[in-house]
């Protein structure tokens, strides 16, 4: 599928960044100021399901998110490899 071979490109572009300063200039450069947030509010999600100290709802209410979208970093959450779940403990 050609839609899976440019993200394994894209990916592949990605692994040769090498600081946060050119991540946002790629970023900026691919993706459009929604799909950043939409991004960025999935990262909150997955810190806060990670840490455990909020229920859904408060997450919900904190990051003005659905439901949905924390049952949907749950569900993800739960079918991370271990390798994964050690670096997001580390950073988040």
């Amino acid at each position: 599928m050609k839609d899976k071979e440019g993200w394994w490109e894209f990916l592949k572009l990605c692994s040769e960044i090498n600081s946060p300063e050119e991540f946002q200039r790629l970023f900026d450069l691919f993706l459009t100021l929604e799909e950043k947030d939409t991004l960025g509010r999935r990262f909150l999600i997955v810190k806060a399901l990670q840490e455990g100290k909020l229920t859904q709802r408060e997450i919900a209410d904190r990051y003005g998110v659905s439901i949905s979208q924390i049952t949907r970093g749950s569900n993800a959450l739960k079918i991370i490899e271990a390798p994964l779940k050690k670096i997001l403990k580390k950073f988040l």
